[in-house]
């Protein structure tokens, strides 16, 4: 092993090496990179906690435990090394066996007081939170931890004070490890909830793009049939009697535009009127490819009058627009059937009335509305 070549990357002296060193991806596909840079700043936590521990206790102690602390921090940088090699079960379980011995060996050193038997805490945390067992398993394992610590406390809380205390040096140890205790359990607890925010938020968002994608027409980006269908019920309940106009339009002469274009041309037609109609109508206008070149148009709060008017300067503004299409300018006209609806019959009594009213303008001459 040569420095961090271990790693996958030559030695670097940058300051991203330590983020990029814990960050770095697992080894397996079949699991997820979160709980394994947890395991490693819980290490570094430990480790940290451990140099920091040391000095405090002064050289004396250093010397009087140099196999104890030596030991400790040979097992936990190998420890550390491994959660690049082993799979993330491994990994967890030798924390809570490094941890149960790391805490056994240093409190008859520092003394109950000094509070490294907190780091129970966020090990538990970080069995619940970052384990792939199962809900009883979990359970089984917080269990034990709790039978350890509870031992721990009669075994050990009486019988132990610091071989080197001293109530500054006591202080101090206490809020090494309490900080230490402290941020493990800020991590973790900010870690995986973000994880978890971020997995809900990535599902609602697929989740809309799913209904988006189930309520749009593909090609002209306008609604479907079936969101038109249902948003005409909920414009009913929501109108409270204000004036609602429906009106069916269809391109005039689109199977000649295929015939003679080809069927691509046709759909630039289809993207290009739909695109006229919503820089046109008011925003509030609900627009619908009701079918083939047939087209659902929806105008809450306006009447037949105002509909109609409404609908004529889209029949024009459609007519003097043109869309290119390779080297052909292609002009297509519309026409328009329009039907206020009166809260006395049915939504599909009127789009039958805006349909029959359609087909009245093609037969008589096509690119007009008729209300």
């Amino acid at each position: 092993m040569r420095g961090c070549e271990i790693f996958g990357r030559p030695p670097c002296y940058d300051g991203m090496f330590l983020y990029d060193l814990i960050n770095k991806d697992v080894k397996f596909e079949d699991e997820t990179r979160k709980v394994m840079v947890a395991l490693r700043v819980m290490y570094l936590a430990v480790l940290f906690s451990l140099i920091l521990n040391t000095f405090v206790l002064g050289t004396q102690a250093m010397y009087d435990q140099r196999v104890k602390l030596l030991f400790l921090v040979a097992a936990n940088i190998v420890l550390l090394v491994q959660t690049y090699c082993f799979r993330t079960k491994i990994v967890l379980w030798s924390y809570i066996v490094f941890s149960f011995v790391w805490i056994f060996m240093m409190i008859p050193i520092e003394g109950w007081k000094a509070g490294v038997q907190n780091f129970f805490m966020p090990m538990l945390m970080l069995v619940f939170f970052g384990s792939y067992s199962k809900k009883l398993q979990k359970f089984i394992i917080a269990a034990l931890v709790l039978i350890v610590r509870i031992s721990f406390i009669v075994l050990m809380s009486d019988a132990y004070v610091s071989l080197y205390s001293d109530p500054a040096r006591d202080k101090a140890l206490q809020i090494v490890n309490v900080t230490a205790v402290f941020c493990c359990a800020v991590y973790i607890s900010y870690n995986f909830s973000k994880a978890e925010k971020e997995s809900e938020g990535k599902l609602i968002k697929y989740n809309d793009t799913l209904k988006e994608a189930a309520n749009t027409d593909q090609l002209t980006g306008l609604f479907n049939r079936r969101r038109a269908e249902q948003y005409m019920e909920e414009q009913i309940e929501a109108s409270n009697g204000n004036p609602i106009s429906i009106s069916i339009g269809d391109i005039d002469f689109f199977k000649k535009v295929n015939d003679t274009h080809g069927h691509d041309a046709g759909d630039e037609v289809l993207k290009h009127i739909a695109n006229v109609m919503k820089d046109t109508l008011r925003s509030d206008s609900f627009i619908a490819r009701w079918g083939g070149e047939e087209f659902l148009i929806v105008l809450p709060n306006c009447n037949g009058d105002q509909a109609y008017m409404a609908l004529d300067r889209l029949r024009r503004r459609i007519m003097g627009s043109s869309v290119l299409v390779g080297d052909a300018e292609i002009s297509v006209t519309m026409t328009f059937g329009v039907s206020e609806y009166d809260f006395s019959g049915s939504m599909d009594a009127s789009i039958k009335e805006a349909d029959e009213r359609l087909y009245r303008g093609k037969e008589n001459g096509r690119n007009q509305v008729v209300y």
